[in-house]
């Protein structure tokens, strides 16, 4: 009877497994070295709903990265973010800053400055993607300026002061190519004036457009430029005449 409990006590322990096996000081990890793959803590359970991270962003999980080059030209968003711009050739100079209030809408303000016309245009916009055609990337845009003309004459001797308020809705295309955004801009500007008897100044162009980083949140480019304007009433230089533009354009991520 005993013999047969002392086997059945056998049989039993040799189904329970080892005790822990105790760690000697010469097998402790050393400070900073990772213990086995087996005696890692598992990773936490992710959140329900959570987006895993893309590559190369750094915001938290579950936000939205931001568009890798910032531009106020391009049909790409700012994605939230927002970026400030310069420029400055023929015929003029100007500032302005965009800032993305959803991931979609972008607005801002600007001020351009003609200096062979001696034209201003202090403005508001807005821009929102469009879908696409093709490899490029479609935003609409539309902007609403005060216009002053302070009458310069050192191009034109005809020019005359006015003032009024310019419309001026376009469209943006735009596609990654050769580490920069190339961008093409299509504008429909119409002008108001209202200083005299009034008038209509209408100037159509089409722009080309492109931007690389100079720093990681520093871009510089170039846009060419070419329209008409016509116009009537009392509306300044208002006979039909071809327009060139060239600029050299900085581009800064503020956030």
């Amino acid at each position: 009877m005993l013999a047969t409990l002392a086997a059945l006590q056998l049989a039993v322990l040799s189904q329970v497994a080892p005790p822990p096996k105790e760690v000697t000081p010469d097998e402790t990890p050393a400070p900073g070295q990772a213990a086995p793959a087996g005696e890692q803590n598992p990773p936490l359970p992710s959140k329900p709903g959570a987006k895993p991270p893309q590559e190369g962003a750094t915001a938290a999980p579950g936000t939205p990265a931001r568009p890798r080059q910032l531009s106020l030209l391009s049909g790409e968003p700012l994605g939230g973010g927002s970026a400030a711009a310069a420029w400055a050739g023929w015929k003029s100079i100007g500032i302005a800053y965009g800032q993305g209030i959803t991931k979609q809408d972008d607005v801002g303000g600007y001020l351009d400055f003609d200096w062979s016309t001696a034209e201003m245009r202090l403005g508001a916009f807005y821009r929102r993607p469009l879908g696409q055609a093709g490899v490029f990337d479609i935003a609409g845009r539309i902007s609403v300026a005060w216009y002053e003309d302070f009458a310069a004459t050192w191009v034109y001797s005809e020019n005359h002061r006015d003032r009024g308020i310019e419309l001026d809705p376009g469209l943006s295309l735009s596609n990654r190519v050769a580490g920069g955004v190339f961008s093409i801009l299509g504008d429909l500007p119409l002008t108001i004036t209202t200083k005299y008897g009034g008038g209509l100044l209408f100037s159509p162009r089409l722009s080309l457009a492109y931007e690389a980083p100079l720093y990681p949140e520093l871009t510089l480019g170039a846009q060419l430029g070419v329209g008409y304007r016509a116009g009537s009433g009392d509306a300044p230089l208002k006979d039909g005449r071809g327009e060139f533009r060239f600029l050299v354009l900085a581009t800064y991520q503020v956030l």
